[in-house]
């Protein structure tokens, strides 16, 4: 079986915990994964999320454990079952340090 991961921040509009009450992150995944676009996913830089990912799984694409789908203002890892609870945790830790937030979906 498969999964993906949503990699994304928050949009300049909803710049507050209280202003981000409405929206459930779930929700903001679902909605993208069916539209490829929600309100609440704001513009960002991923480059340096992206040189983290890298230095902690390698530059050759084909011996890492996901595929990444790079889309305007966010990202999709998408992995097996075999290997969701040894990288979900590590690639969401970087992403939050980065200011980013990952949803599963």
């Amino acid at each position: 079986m498969s999964h993906n991961l949503l990699v994304w921040k928050w949009s300049t509009e909803l710049d507050t915990p209280s202003k981000r009450r409405k929206y459930k992150m779930s929700d903001v995944a679902s909605s993208f994964a069916e539209s490829s676009t929600h309100p609440a996913i704001g513009i960002s830089d991923l480059s340096a999320f992206l040189d983290k990912i890298t230095d902690k799984f390698g530059n050759n694409e084909l011996d890492r454990p996901f595929v990444i789908e790079q889309y305007e203002n966010c990202l999709v890892f998408n992995y097996g079952s075999e290997v969701r609870f040894d990288i979900v945790p590590v690639i969401g830790q970087i992403a939050s340090g980065c200011g980013f937030n990952a949803t599963e979906f």
